[in-house]
């Protein structure tokens, strides 16, 4: 299936820090990608760099352009 028969190709996902903050960044992985997405970022909460680990899902998104 092509891009332009409506094939997901993106998601995005939350991502929430694992510090305990409760903050959350909004990240983007492959559909097919068969593990969480983690990434490691600032906490304005906590002034440091700690690890984002995937909540969940938001939405599809289809190739940019198409």
């Amino acid at each position: 299936m092509s891009t332009s028969q409506g094939f997901i190709k993106t998601v995005m996902v939350l991502l929430e820090s694992t510090s305990g903050s409760g903050h959350c960044i909004v990240g983007f992985r492959p559909r097919l990608a068969n593990n969480r997405k983690e990434k490691v970022a600032f906490d304005p909460l906590v002034q440091q760099n700690v690890l984002y680990r995937e909540l969940r899902k938001i939405r599809s998104l289809k190739k940019a352009g198409s």
